[in-house]
């Protein structure tokens, strides 16, 4: 990588961290935040609702907006607007306000996703490459938030987290100013299987399966995050850690959670090497079978199948964004991530308030079994992909 390209990556990297602390800082303070309004689980996951639709929504036009103006940008409008916003989460005493709050920061942080990557892609030669650092970037604040907003929530009050998170958000979007507006690249590494360089035949029945399989799967993201770590709390016993469930859970997730960076480097690293739909198949059969394995088990073996699951359901996410990339030309490489996450984080956040619903009514291992269902239906989108990806390569061989 040149200097722009690692400035471009600097940037997309420590921002994609930052924009899982802002998602994920209150699912972890769930009992405080219980306690604190006198609350329920279907309440707070209206919240987390509230905040994801916002972030799936404003995707769309997100998306549009990178490819007109620019998604450098985009991507410092979200730092400074979410960050200003969660720290005035400091003098919030109503359940309301701090889900209008809420809603707000995911609407700033829904510009972040389509124009990171519309970035990488239009200014990364080795796009497999980049968007497997970028994905362990994620990775690792999906993993880290949990414990971080346990143990500062435990520590300061669950009001602390969001001002701590909101100040880093301000310090990035300083140094985002300083990043140059990024040229296009030309050059792309061949790729074997169903997805290739050169000028792209856009197939809309390809896009339509592909973009159902990823809503299926953005469904069972936000319903499996929202409650994490108050599971694993609940069903995980160290009795040598004299802490809290509170901060039992948030610690258990994050160690469960950190495979999910392995998972997006070894993936951004194969996807360029190997039929890209096939990979994404293979990773979303291993998800299904790992989260069934999550509704059963307890102590250690739930922490040993939340690796694994994490693991393969973070590699899918290299997958998907180099799929896109291959869809669709590069004029339009910020409406498709737009899409993308409008649909992943926008209609997949349904799920957290229906998995409040049936964590209430059955409990909370209802929410896995719910989950495993999303995954099938993803699987068997994911399949329809490989079946036309083979075609197409057998008409070229012929």
């Amino acid at each position: 990588m040149n200097r722009d390209e690692k400035k471009i990556m600097g940037l997309t990297t420590t921002s994609h961290g930052l924009v899982h602390l802002f998602e994920g800082v209150l699912p972890p303070l769930i009992p405080l935040l219980i306690e604190e309004f006198n609350s329920d689980y279907f309440q707070l996951g209206m919240v987390v609702t509230v905040f994801s639709y916002a972030f799936g929504l404003g995707s769309l036009p997100a998306g549009i907006f990178s490819d007109k103006i620019g998604p450098r940008r985009l991507v410092t409008l979200y730092l400074f607007g979410a960050g200003v916003l969660s720290v005035l989460i400091w003098p919030v005493t109503h359940l309301w306000t701090y889900g209008i709050i809420m809603g707000l920061v995911g609407l700033f942080c829904s510009t972040y996703h389509p124009a990171s990557n519309a970035l990488i892609a239009l200014s990364v030669r080795e796009r497999g490459k980049g968007f497997g650092i970028h994905g362990i970037a994620g990775s690792v604040g999906v993993a880290v938030v949990p414990v971080l907003s346990a143990w500062i929530g435990w520590a300061l009050g669950w009001k602390a987290p969001h001002v701590i998170f909101g100040f880093l958000g301000i310090g990035v979007g300083l140094f985002s100013l300083t990043v140059p507006r990024p040229t296009i690249t030309r050059g792309v590494s061949p790729t074997k299987g169903g997805a290739g360089p050169g000028p792209v035949q856009v197939s809309y029945l390809n896009l339509v399966v592909f973009f159902l399989s990823a809503t299926a799967l953005g469904l069972t993201y936000k319903g499996i995050m929202t409650f994490l770590p108050t599971y694993m709390g609940e069903n995980v016993h160290l009795p040598f850690l004299n802490i809290d469930t509170v901060a039992l859970g948030g610690t258990v997730a994050t160690v469960a959670l950190l495979s999910g960076a392995v998972g997006q480097y070894i993936a951004g690293r194969m996807v360029e090497e190997h039929m890209p739909e096939v990979l994404y198949l293979g990773a979303l059969v291993m998800g299904t079978l790992f989260v069934l394995f999550m509704a059963m088990a307890s102590d250690l073996w739930l922490v040993i199948s939340a690796v694994i699951y994490a693991f393969f359901y973070f590699s899918t996410q290299p997958m998907q964004n180099y799929l896109i990339s291959v869809y669709l030309p590069k004029r339009r490489q910020g409406l498709g991530y737009g899409i993308h996450f409008f649909l992943t984080f926008g209609v997949g956040s349904t799920a957290a308030a229906v998995s409040g619903y049936l964590a209430d009514r059955f409990g909370l291992k209802a929410v896995f079994y719910a989950m495993a269902l999303c995954f099938v239906a993803s699987c068997c989108l994911a399949t329809f992909l490989v079946i036309r990806a083979r075609s197409r390569m057998k008409a070229q061989q012929g």
